[in-house]
């Protein structure tokens, strides 16, 4: 089947200033857990507002640790500081009991900061799970270097289970696992989970990472190196995916992106968030076509200034050895294309 026709799409504008008002940046739902720390403690980190409890009631076993000294620092966040391992036992689950069970929609994330707890040095590997479904290898190649793996998920039960596997001799470990209540409408799936590939903020000028507040639902937008950067100083409206104007407010125009699924049986869903940055003048026109593998997927397309527009996939596209994303002018447009920020996902 052609990926035309395997890709169906969506599209969702974002239409005026009132839907800002609507993008509640409070922590209601949250589930922010800072594994290893003490039992019954609980702290706001300073640097991104979000309050954490220790993982007591989430876990049954494990062991708490503090990262070894020489990769504690100020710029490193707080949930990295200590960390619970399970040396004992090949598998081992944290419990979530989100507010709304089963008819929630929620953002999963687990991060895994090693520095040396153990003083071993040795590096450790393991699987992560979402209940029994496999979710992530987690391979640890750098003890000074934070990682995370999320997952978009819909449960069919009021509680939800992440389970650390042994895959070898080394020691699972987690430092930090959360829970952030989506909308039940957003990142619509033929399954019930969806595991984040790459979420990306183009045009960045900053190169920092962008998550909660700017993010009202905490997903974490890592910067892309790119060139043709366009960007505003003004505010972008959101739509209902809120991708917050810290990320919109910025684009790029060299659009080409390739995908190379690890299994040529892998289904992908795709997101692209697009906004004008630039008050276009006169005849100026900026009008763009959407490509997958050399088929339209989308277009033609003219962003709305300072205005969230979402296309997205409703359908996955699977059976292909790579994916290419081309977004191309129009012949009577008069500027390139841009793209503002890109997420993927995969089926697991």
């Amino acid at each position: 089947m052609e990926i035309l026709k395997s890709f169906l799409f969506a599209l969702l504008v974002g239409f005026s200033i009132a839907t800002i008002a609507v993008a509640q940046k409070d922590q209601s739902g949250f589930i922010s857990v800072d594994c290893g720390l003490p039992a019954g403690s609980d702290y706001t980190d300073i640097r991104t507002g979000i309050s954490y409890i220790s993982d007591e009631g989430h876990v049954s076993d494990g062991v708490s640790h503090t990262i070894s000294p020489i990769y504690q620092s100020n710029s490193l966040e707080k949930p990295f500081f200590t960390v619970t391992s399970f040396p004992s036992g090949t598998k081992n689950c944290y419990t979530l009991a989100p507010a709304e069970g089963s008819l929630g929609k929620y953002l999963i994330r687990a991060s895994f900061f090693y520095g040396d707890y153990d003083g071993s040095g040795q590096l450790p590997s393991f699987d992560i799970y979402l209940g029994e479904d496999y979710w992530d290898t987690i391979i640890i190649s750098n003890a000074s270097i934070p990682y995370w793996t999320e997952v978009i998920h819909t449960p069919s039960t009021d509680s939800i289970t992440v389970c650390l596997v042994k895959r070898d001799t080394t020691t699972p470990f987690i430092s930090a696992l959360e829970l952030r209540p989506l909308k039940i409408t957003l990142y619509p799936t033929l399954s019930r989970s969806l595991k984040l590939v790459v979420r990306e903020n183009y045009g960045s000028l900053t190169n920092q990472l962008i998550r909660y507040k700017d993010d009202a639902y905490d997903r974490i937008w890592v910067p892309s190196e790119n060139s043709g950067t366009l960007s505003t100083t003004q505010d972008v409206v959101e739509n209902s995916y809120k991708v917050p104007s810290a990320v919109m407010s910025t684009a790029m125009t060299p659009l080409y992106f390739q995908l190379t699924p690890g299994n040529i049986s892998d289904k992908y869903y795709i997101y692209m968030h697009f906004a004008e940055v630039e008050e276009l003048l006169g005849t100026q026109t900026r009008e763009f076509n959407i490509y997958i593998n050399d088929n339209l997927f989308y277009g033609p397309l003219s962003p709305a200034y300072l205005s969230t527009t979402t296309v997205y996939t409703l359908t996955p596209g699977s059976g292909y050895e790579r994916y290419d994303i081309v977004i191309n002018s129009t012949v009577t447009s008069t500027l390139p294309p841009l793209i503002n920020a890109l997420e993927i996902y995969r089926e697991i």
